[in-house]
C-alpha cells in the first residue's frame, strides 16, 4: 500500500493510533462510564441504521492506515454488541500495515465469542469489570480462549469495597481472584495478565497496607488513582491558569460509531462536532476549520471558556501533590483542587 500523505500532530510526529467506536450501546451500565442522571431509560441512542457499515470502516481505516496508522483498537459502548463484529476484524487484520489489532470489552459477552475474535486476527482484547459476573469457570475459559489482560476494579477492602461495590461481598470478590490466580498457575499461564485497580480514598480508608498485601501476592499489577468528577457536580473548578493549547487536538480524531467527529475523546455526549466522515474526508476534517477554530482558541488559552467539552475536562483542572508512606514505600498521589475525595462525594 502506498503512503499518501502523513497526518502530524503539532510536533510534526505522525498519528499512528486509531480507535474506532462501533457502537455507543453496553449491555451494563456503569456509573464510572454511564451514569444514571445521563444514560437513563430516556437516552437516546444512535439508530442502528445510522451506524458506520463495516465497509465504511474498513475504508476509513485503509485511508488512515496509507496516512501511517499501525495501531488500531476497536472499541464501543461495547464491541460485543456489534453483530457479526468478526466480519470486520477479519479485514482490517488482513492490512499488512497493521502492527496491532486490539479490542476493549466488559468481558461478559467474550467466553461465547473470544476464539472467534483470536481466528479472526485480534491480536489482544482487555477487560475491565467490577468482577461480580465473573466465575473461576468463566475465568479458565477466557484463558484459554487468549484472554491477554484482566482488570477488576476493587475499591479497598471488607465494608469499605461493599459499601462503594454492593451488593458484592469482599470475601467471595477476593476468593475469586485467588481461584483465577490458581487457574493461572495451574496451566502455567502467564496470560490473562490480572490487574487490581481502586480508588485511592477507598484503598486508604480500609487500610493501604493490608490492601497492597492483600493483593500484591495473586495479582500482576495493582494500581490506584483519584476520585474523579464523573457525574459533572462539581461547581467551584479551579483550572490549570493559562491551559493551553491542549495537545489532544494534535494528536487524536475521534470518530463515532455514527461517522460524526467529535471535538475530543473527553466529550462523550458529543456536545461539540468537528465533521463527519460520511461526506467528509479524513483530511479535510483533521485540516477543516471546526477543528482549526478550537485549536485557536486553545491557542489564545480560552477553551475552558469557551469550549463545553474542556470545561469538565480532567486535562485543565488544577491537581494537588501528596505524598503518603505505605510502610517502607511512598506513594505520590494527584488530586484535583477543589474536588472532594471523600467517597461518595
Amino acid at each position: 500500500m502506498e503512503k499518501k500523505s502523513t497526518i502530524t500532530d503539532k510536533l510534526s510526529r505522525p498519528i499512528k493510533d486509531l480507535r474506532i467506536s462501533v457502537t455507543d450501546r453496553c449491555n451494563f451500565r456503569c456509573t464510572y462510564c454511564m451514569p444514571e442522571q445521563i444514560y437513563g431509560h430516556r437516552y437516546k441512542f444512535i439508530n442502528k441504521s445510522s451506524l458506520l457499515t463495516f465497509e465504511e470502516i474498513i475504508t476509513i481505516t485503509e485511508i488512515l492506515v496509507e496516512m501511517g496508522v499501525q495501531k488500531v483498537r476497536l472499541t464501543g459502548g461495547e464491541p460485543l454488541l456489534r453483530d457479526k463484529i468478526e466480519d470486520l476484524i477479519s479485514p482490517l487484520a488482513n492490512i499488512p500495515e497493521i502492527k496491532e489489532l486490539t479490542l476493549t470489552t466488559n468481558g461478559y459477552l467474550l467466553s461465547q465469542k473470544a476464539e472467534k475474535l483470536k481466528r479472526s486476527g485480534i491480536k489482544e482484547v482487555s477487560t475491565l469489570t467490577h468482577g461480580g459476573f465473573l466465575t473461576p469457570e468463566r475465568f479458565e475459559k477466557l484463558m484459554k480462549a487468549g484472554l491477554d489482560w484482566l482488570s477488576i476494579s476493587v475499591d479497598g477492602t471488607g465494608e469499605t469495597y461493599e459499601k462503594i461495590r454492593k451488593p458484592l461481598k469482599f470475601d467471595e470478590t477476593l476468593d475469586k481472584i485467588k481461584k483465577y490466580h490458581e487457574i493461572k498457575k495451574k496451566n502455567k499461564s502467564v496470560k490473562p495478565i490480572i490487574k487490581i485497580q481502586g480508588v485511592w480514598p477507598a484503598i486508604e480508608e480500609s487500610n493501604a497496607q493490608k490492601y497492597l498485601d492483600t493483593f500484591n501476592p495473586i495479582a500482576d499489577q495493582v494500581t490506584s488513582g483519584e476520585l474523579l468528577d464523573c457525574l459533572r457536580k462539581d461547581t467551584e473548578i479551579e483550572y490549570i491558569e493559562d491551559y493551553g493549547p491542549c495537545p489532544v487536538l494534535y494528536q487524536r480524531l475521534t470518530i463515532g460509531s455514527d461517522g460524526l467527529v467529535k471535538l475530543c475523546y473527553n466529550d462523550e455526549m458529543g456536545t461539540t462536532n468537528v465533521g463527519n466522515v460520511n461526506n467528509e474526508t479524513i483530511f479535510n476534517v483533521w485540516h477543516g476549520k471546526k477543528l482549526q477554530a478550537a485549536r485557536d482558541i486553545h491557542l489564545k488559552k480560552m477553551g475552558v471558556k469557551k469550549l463545553s467539552p474542556c470545561k469538565w475536562c480532567m486535562y485543565p483542572r488544577k491537581t494537588t501533590k501528596e505524598i503518603t508512606k505505605v510502610n517502607d514505600k511512598f506513594i505520590t498521589l494527584k488530586n484535583m483542587s477543589n474536588r472532594s475525595q471523600e467517597i461518595g462525594k
